[in-house]
Formats: structure tokens, sequence, C-alpha cells
């Protein structure tokens, strides 16, 4: 039987306490680290779900951005077609080239031009001894005879493009018609060169007669034909300007945005030409 010491007793008692203190102390500092642990990765959990939600929302606020924007860009798009085209024609084009009397057109251009004509639809015209249009004009002609027809208005295309030698023997019977008087027969009928007929940028609608100023055709033509690019060319007040008689048949195309400035202004072509200083050389490339 061993006898300890009072002193070795008191040795192990310490001993003891203190191999009970640095265990709780470890449990403690155990304790410490998973709570700090755990809170780490629950905060990142946090972090990475936050980061989620906020890329979603911003993923989904550029899509409605881009949608917008497409949109929008849809809206500008019409807005453009609706104030550059009408009918689906091109407001802005225009041609305004001068000829009368005074600006004959060049010899040469009777054949240059023929090459730039095309046929209108027999549906649309009732002649057949001249059936031609320049084709920049084409679809603005057919596009105003086809929108008469649908309102129930008999429009068609009398007399569109004439040669120099069409224009020539017409001339000629109008001076028979007058007594030889080539200067008052011009006033009716141009001489070749000097008609519009010849440039394939104007017509007689229906018939060449003063009867069409009393006609569905002509009521129609007066609300209408601006919108096609086409203006009265002889109007009854302005036959000291223009050289020539009173036409209710005789109609130019001159473009949409043109034709509504020229009515607009109450001029006939030459005194709107002047006072704007915008004639017009006469060239087969104004086309």
């Amino acid at each position: 039987m061993i006898i300890m010491t009072r002193r070795e007793r008191a040795i192990r008692k310490r001993r003891r306490f203190i191999l009970s203190v640095l265990l709780v102390f470890l449990v403690i500092i155990g304790i410490i680290v998973s709570v700090v642990s755990c809170g780490k990765t629950k905060g990142k959990s946090e972090e990475k779900e936050t980061a989620s939600k906020a890329s979603e929302r911003a993923t989904s606020k550029n899509e409605e951005s881009s949608d917008n924007e497409a949109s929008s860009v849809d809206e500008n798009a019409e807005k453009i077609v609706d104030t550059s085209t009408v009918n689906g024609l091109d407001k802005a084009y225009k041609n305004l080239m001068l000829v009368n009397g005074k600006n004959p057109l060049p010899d040469n251009y009777d054949s240059e031009i023929r090459k730039d004509l095309v046929e209108i639809e027999p549906e649309l015209r009732n002649n057949n001894y001249v059936t031609k249009i320049h084709k920049s004009v084409y679809p603005y002609i057919t596009a105003m005879v086809r929108a008469a027809q649908a309102d129930g208005v008999n429009l068609k295309v009398w007399s569109p493009f004439r040669s120099y030698a069409d224009q020539e023997a017409l001339f000629r019977k109008q001076v028979e018609r007058v007594g030889g008087d080539e200067e008052l027969a011009a006033t009716v009928v141009a001489r070749p060169g000097t008609s519009e007929h010849n440039t394939g940028i104007c017509a007689d609608f229906n018939m060449a007669d003063d009867a069409f100023e009393n006609t569905p055709m002509y009521e129609w033509m007066k609300e209408n034909a601006e919108d096609y690019g086409f203006i009265l060319r002889y109007p009854k007040d302005k036959q000291s300007i223009t050289g020539v008689i009173y036409e209710s048949w005789h109609w130019r195309f001159v473009g949409i945005d043109m034709a509504k400035k020229i009515n607009k202004s109450g001029l006939c072509l030459e005194e709107y030409l002047e006072k704007n200083n915008l004639k017009q050389e006469i060239s087969i490339d104004n086309f």
C-alpha cells in the first residue's frame, strides 16, 4: 500500500484542476470555431442568393429595356414610312422640268426617251393610239387611276406620251383648222418638242374636250390628283402666262409634295418655278 504525503496529494489535485481547465478551454474554442464557420458559410450563401437575385433583376430590366427600345424603333420606323410615303409612293420625288414654247426639248430627246417608256394597262386607258408613260411616273398615274376607279369614278388615261412625229401630225391638223395661223394653232396644240406630251410625264384623261370639266372624273381629279403628284397644268386664269388654252383634261406630274405646294400657292407651274428659282434644266438625265 502506497501512502502519499500531503505534498504529493496537493500536486495531484493541482494537476487535475489544470487538466479540467484546459479541457473546458478546448471545448469553448471548438464551439467558437464552429459558430464562426457556420456564420461564414451562411453569409456566403446569402451573398450568392442576393447576387443571383440582383442578376435576375438586372437581366429582366435589360430585357424589358431592349423590348422597349425595339418597340420604339418599330414605332419610329412606322413614322418614317408614314411621313415619307403616301399610298406606297415617294412623296419627295419630283420632276420640275419646264417644257413650253420658250423651253423646247432637245432634238434627240424623242429617241432617247423611248427606252424609258412603259405600257399602261388597257383597263386604265381608253385609247390604243398612244399608250405609254415614263417609267418614273408610271407608279403614280396607275395608282391614281386605280384609286379613282375604286371610288366608282371612270377615270382613264387618254393621251400620255406622244412622239415628235405624232405631235407634228396633230399640230398640222390644228394649223389647218385655224386657217394656217401657226401661232394660234400652237395655243391649242404645241409644236413638236415643245409639248409636255413629248416628255412622258403628263397625260390627258378621258377626252381632250371642254366637256371633261363637267364630269365626275374632273371633280375627282380636283380633289385627289395632288395626292398622286399631278397638277392641272393649264388653268383657266393663267392662259396669258402658259401660252396655252385652258385644258381641264391635261394634268402634269410634278411630285406629291410639290403638287400640294403649287396648288396651295395658286400659281401655275411657270410662276411657281420662277418665284422659287426651281426651274429644272431640260435633260434626259432628269429622270
